[in-house]
């Protein structure tokens, strides 16, 4: 049986009182001021109280986002839950916010400390209203989880879980024994890869290769793996480590996977992966090379035009 969470017995509790809005501090132990919440609307959420201005307020579709000065001079910062679909995954990010506040410094500010671990979550927080990822993010957790799955295979389960950052909003997807690793899935045929940031791309301080997955629909049973399958194939391969089976169900929610049955219908078959070493001439923006005034881009990478630095070799 699942446990209910520690954010959803507060809401439990919190349900049917009145005047809305209603707050339940997280513990009265707890070195940062958090509260679940139940707000005008009676949305689920989390309250977060600071004596400084948490900073930029962004913008998610999924939460809606709200800081205000109180009476009494202090901040206060309010997420609420704008698709209840969404609402097992929510609470594992308030679960998971109120936990590592545990380990909070003195003088941690709750409101800048929520909004900084909010953005970790940003592919949760992008979904649509039906709770779903995306065809094109799904592809790319399915080429994510592929190379995973080799890493389990070449390293100990331990490294490989714990070198998966692509769900943790890094600039890359993987940092390994061998270095960093980033990892694009492709539909057969296709002749580019996207790079979505500056960063994706720049790392001076260690290697970093770039994996290109290509893949192809098939029908179900002819080799192929559905997104809920190949997850099925890792959680079988961590069976008897309980610690980093815990640690890759976290990552999987914060990638924005949950177990949904819609995951198991489409299948692709893996055609071929390809290694490519981001070397000093690798074509590529890099963020020292442009003018301060760029933020950021995004950018295609023709794969022809890479085959001087693909390289034989994989994990």
């Amino acid at each position: 049986m699942e446990m209910t969470s520690m954010i959803e017995t507060h809401w439990a509790d919190l349900a049917g009182a009145l005047p809305l809005p209603v707050h339940r501090r997280v513990s009265p132990l707890h070195p940062l001021d958090l509260f679940a919440q139940l707000d005008a609307q009676e949305r689920v959420g989390l309250l977060a109280i600071s004596s400084e201005p948490p900073g930029t307020v962004p913008t998610y579709s999924a939460v809606d986002v709200n800081v205000g000065l109180r009476a009494d001079g202090k901040w206060a910062t309010s997420m609420s839950l704008r698709q209840p679909l969404l609402r097992p995954m929510f609470a594992a990010m308030c679960d998971e916010i109120v936990h590592q506040g545990l380990e909070a410094q003195n003088g941690t500010q709750s409101g800048g400390f929520v909004l900084q671990h909010l953005a970790r979550w940003q592919r949760l927080l992008a979904m649509g209203p039906d709770g779903l990822l995306t065809a094109e993010a799904r592809l790319g957790l399915l080429g994510e989880l592929t190379v995973l799955s080799k890493a389990v295979d070449r390293f100990a389960p331990r490294i490989a879980i714990e070198g998966w950052l692509g769900p943790l909003d890094a600039p890359q997807d993987f940092l390994l024994p061998c270095g960093f690793l980033e990892v694009k899935a492709i539909r057969t045929g296709s002749p580019e890869v996207r790079i979505s940031s500056l960063e994706q791309l720049d790392v001076s301080s260690s290697a970093l290769a770039l994996s290109v997955c290509e893949f192809a629909p098939c029908a179900a049973g002819t080799g192929g793996h559905s997104l809920a399958t190949l997850v099925a194939e890792i959680r079988g391969k961590l069976i008897d480590e309980i610690q980093i089976a815990d640690s890759f169900e976290g990552l999987l929610r914060q990638a924005g996977f949950t177990d949904r049955s819609e995951y198991a219908e489409d299948e692709f078959r893996l055609l071929r992966m390809r290694w490519f070493s981001v070397t000093d001439d690798f074509p590529r923006l890099r963020r020292s090379l442009l003018p301060q005034a760029i933020s950021k881009t995004k950018y295609g990478l023709i794969l022809d035009g890479l085959e001087p630095f693909e390289t034989a070799g994989e994990l």
